[in-house]
């Protein structure tokens, strides 16, 4: 059961931080939410995110962040109180890393894709046909969140630069056209989460040897 406090701040900051006229929030807003000593909870974390995307449609409800909240404070009482962040993450990346075993990595890579450019306009041009364009706020969410920095060594220009010469290589786009400047496709964002999500499984699955209780098709 969420204390008043808990569930009066989570309302206000609801509140503060959504679109007029939306009824959620999406992760760049998600990661301006203030925790409290009740609640620290860490946006920054990507298992923590899908945990609380209960839906996985990159939209983050009030309903959504009540639920989490009272899944984090049953949590805390079996937790070791000093550890407790720590293990809250470790416990959110299990319950990702089931999730994708026993539902396909078809679902994670949905997820991810709606995560990471749910909030932002799509661009097209004619040149391009069926192709569509996500801009340089999406790299650098994903920049962020993924710690592409300390887990890959590439700072936000270099990880851009690399998604575009990924679109270029696929024949999506050309480094040469200027409007394309500020712009990825789409399609590099599926194909860089199948790659993240294939090196989460590898690592957790594989090389740690974790065996989730609800193995099932990995879809790799």
């Amino acid at each position: 059961v969420l204390s008043a406090n808990v569930r009066s701040h989570i309302g206000r900051e609801f509140e503060r931080l959504k679109q007029q006229g939306r009824n959620y929030l999406v992760l760049a807003e998600l990661r301006n939410i203030q925790s409290i000593e009740d609640l620290p909870i860490d946006m920054q974390h990507i298992g923590t995110v899908f945990v609380l995307d209960s839906d996985r449609n990159g939209r983050v409800t009030l309903s959504e962040l009540y639920e989490f909240a009272a899944l984090c404070s049953r949590k805390r009482e079996e937790f070791r109180q000093h550890d407790y962040p720590m293990q809250l993450q470790g416990f959110c990346t299990l319950r990702m890393l089931d999730t994708v075993l026993s539902e396909g990595m078809e679902l994670f890579v949905r997820w991810f894709q709606a995560l990471f450019t749910e909030g932002y306009e799509e661009c097209f041009l004619p040149e391009y046909p069926n192709v569509a364009f996500v801009g340089r706020d999406t790299a650098h969410l994903m920049h962020e969140v993924l710690h592409v920095d300390n887990v890959y060594g590439y700072d936000m220009q270099s990880f851009f630069d690399l998604l575009q010469r990924s679109g270029e290589e696929l024949g999506i786009m050309s480094l040469e056209d200027e409007r394309l400047d500020e712009l990825v496709p789409k399609l590099v964002v599926e194909k860089f989460a199948k790659s993240f999500g294939e090196g989460f499984i590898n690592l957790l699955h594989n090389e740690l040897k974790f065996r989730s209780p609800t193995e099932g098709r990995l879809g790799l």
